[in-house]
């Protein structure tokens, strides 16, 4: 179904509000019924951007926030600009200091093949068994203009580009590391905010990877060698404001910390992403 002229000017708004880093009082149009009308929105956004997706972002959605036969997932576009190396001194990320603005501690999936569409069009976790990635560590921006954004539900999460302003990549994670398991811990100015483990993933990382690549398979997104899904908030969605630090740990590796600045193009970088 094509894009409504009111969804053009949802997403055109939402596009405006986040290259000028300026908050909206709220969602600049009607709640998305669905998701189908929410990607409407955000493909139509995703258009009006001055750059290409280098990955997405994966988004539990929980039972009482969806639809009856809505996948449990969402995503967004991590855009190249926007993804940046961890490094020895906290990287500075972007947030919109009157929308809405939080860390989350992430494990991060790195395609290292193309993958081919299923029968069927839809992917499913034992399809993922024989498939080649590098898991790494990341910490994601979830950052928007609308400052109610989780609370107005999935569909507005999904149309303005998934509430994500960023991700910062730490280092790689695997069983050769004494990890089977990874364990992360994230702080906040020094406060530890939660630790879990990969296992704590709802459904599991293979489920949340088959769903969010189903999803995008039927928006016409092929899946391919070198994209990064950034597949959960494993700790948890922890609110910051600008000028704070966030840390987080891994078992068996290094740290990565990022500092929060208010936003000023929509992007954190203008230096091209890995």
């Amino acid at each position: 179904m094509s894009t409504s002229p009111l969804e053009h000017e949802i997403a055109a708004a939402l596009v405006t509000a986040r290259r000028a880093g300026r908050s909206l009082p709220g969602f600049p149009g009607p709640v998305p019924p669905d998701m189908a009308a929410a990607y409407r929105i955000q493909d139509a956004a995703m258009a009006l951007w001055p750059d290409e997706p280098i990955g997405w972002k994966i988004g539990y959605i929980a039972p009482d926030r969806r639809r009856t036969g809505e996948p449990d997932r969402l995503v967004g576009p991590i855009w190249r600009a926007g993804c940046r190396p961890g490094g020895d001194a906290p990287v500075p990320v972007g947030i919109f200091g009157t929308g809405f603005a939080a860390v989350e501690a992430e494990f991060v999936v790195r395609l290292r093949e193309d993958v081919p569409a299923p029968r069927g069009g839809r992917w499913t976790a034992d399809d993922l068994a024989g498939v080649a990635y590098d898991l790494l560590v990341g910490v994601e921006v979830a950052s928007s203009p609308v400052p109610a954004i989780n609370d107005l539900g999935p569909t507005v999460v999904a149309a303005d580009l998934g509430n994500n302003n960023g991700l910062v990549l730490g280092p790689s994670v695997s069983a050769g590391d004494g990890a089977a398991d990874p364990r992360l811990r994230c702080f906040v100015d020094g406060d530890l905010m939660g630790q879990r483990s990969l296992g704590d993933l709802p459904g599991g990382l293979h489920h949340a990877l088959a769903t969010a690549w189903s999803v995008l398979a039927s928006r016409g997104h092929p899946i391919r060698a070198g994209l990064l899904f950034a597949t959960g908030a494993i700790t948890g969605i922890h609110d910051v404001v600008p000028g704070q630090v966030a840390r987080v740990e891994v078992d068996g590796g290094p740290a990565i910390e990022v500092r929060t600045v208010e936003v000023c193009d929509g992007q954190i970088s203008d230096e091209p992403g890995p």
